[in-house]
């Protein structure tokens, strides 16, 4: 019989896991583990809650959440909790600074430090040499996007070829072509019940900040408004996961939208079992990030949806989409004028929108469902480290 791997992911404790309100990190921790739980014991570390048992099962995952005053007291209290038992592999959630706690408990275990982003790697957050120093006491990095990889490489004194490339994936059971069963009744209840029979759809997903670039849409949202009659924009999300608290930029873009009535909607946070449909309803799905997005998971979930995305050309984006066939990559410097161009190309051309969604199907089908990532995983775990 075969013995199965033994490996720890350690969550960030910023949410609890699993949870319907939660960041993109324990939804890619939740998918990968479920699709290798079969092939390895899997053991997760979270955070505590009250709707949540502190120790469980669920199928082949063990879950052990820990109770967090502080990220120090946490990442120890999960340390002390590593050495009761042996694994094969402690993978380590996109926080460097664990990193070092956990060495001090296990010393000869193999240490992953998974990164999502560049947020906790940047000097704003960490300064390079205490970095460098938390790098160091890892045996590996894994990273979702070959941009990723290039921003260690020259910031930070971690060895290359240590630095482990895997891309994300999508659930495409849930995340299903628009195209094979177009108008299903779940998209015909939810128009209906925000009155959008009729309408193009727009659709902006994700948080609420400046460097999202929310704002770049509605600058640009009158002019395809005009050359465009009947489109509606819809921006979905919040400042905060799991929190509708204000912040001056909500309110400056709630300022932005003041003159354009019920054609532009703000909802609030959508759980991520619920996002597909809002996909499968859209026409056009905009990513408009000023900053560096490392992947970005809204990417490759709405075109598995069959729906073309119109994005910045930075960071790992240009690895998912095919400018020109899955969707555009547009500049940060000319984006509102690119995205009115290419919205209007496409919603002025039916045929092509559905040409260019059937392609984003079958690239996602190709490149980036969990099957794919997991698999890719698996071979990380058992033949370039075990």
């Amino acid at each position: 019989m075969t013995i199965k791997p033994k490996v720890a992911i350690i969550t960030p404790g910023s949410f609890p896991i699993p949870s319907k309100r939660s960041s993109s990190v324990e939804t890619v921790i939740e998918k990968l583990t479920h699709v290798l739980q079969n092939k390895i014991d899997f053991t997760i570390f979270g955070k505590s809650s009250k709707k949540l048992p502190n120790r469980e099962s669920r199928g082949n995952i063990n879950y052990i959440r820990i109770s967090k005053r502080s990220w120090s007291s946490y990442a120890h209290k999960i340390a002390r909790e590593l050495q009761l038992r042996k694994h094969d592999v402690i993978q380590v959630e996109n926080r460097p600074k664990f990193v070092p706690i956990i060495r001090q408990y296990v010393k000869d275990t193999k240490i992953i430090l998974s990164l999502h982003s560049i947020t906790y790697i940047s000097t704003s957050h960490i300064p390079k040499t205490v970095l460098n120093n938390c790098l160091e006491k890892a045996d590996f990095i894994l990273v979702n996007s070959h941009f990723l990889k290039d921003f260690l490489i020259h910031h930070t004194t971690f060895p290359s070829e240590k630095i482990l490339v895997n891309h994300l994936g999508v659930d495409t059971n849930r995340f299903c072509s628009k195209w094979i069963n177009q108008e299903s009744k779940m998209v015909i209840s939810l128009k209906k019940q925000h009155k959008l029979e009729g309408k193009n759809i727009l659709l902006y997903v994700g948080r609420l900040r400046k460097i999202k670039g929310v704002h770049k849409i509605l600058r640009s949202f009158p002019k395809i408004r005009e050359l465009v009659p009947g489109t509606v924009l819809i921006i979905a999300g919040s400042a905060y996961i799991g929190s509708e608290k204000n912040t001056r930029y909500v309110e400056s873009l709630h300022q932005l939208a003041s003159d354009l009535g019920e054609d532009v909607r703000f909802m609030s946070f959508i759980p991520h079992d619920q996002i597909h449909s809002w996909f499968a309803a859209a026409d056009v799905v905009l990513v408009p990030s000023i900053g560096k997005e490392a992947f970005g998971l809204v990417n490759v979930e709405a075109m598995a949806c069959g729906v073309p995305v119109i994005a910045t050309n930075i960071g790992g984006i240009p690895e998912i989409i095919e400018h020109g066939k899955t969707g555009y990559l547009v500049s940060t410097e000319t984006m509102e004028t690119e995205i009115i161009h290419y919205v209007n190309k496409l919603l002025s051309n039916p045929e092509w929108l559905k040409e260019m969604g059937e392609n984003c199907v079958q690239h996602v089908k190709n490149r980036f469902t969990w099957d794919k990532s997991g698999e890719h995983i698996f071979t990380i775990y058992t033949r370039d480290i075990l």
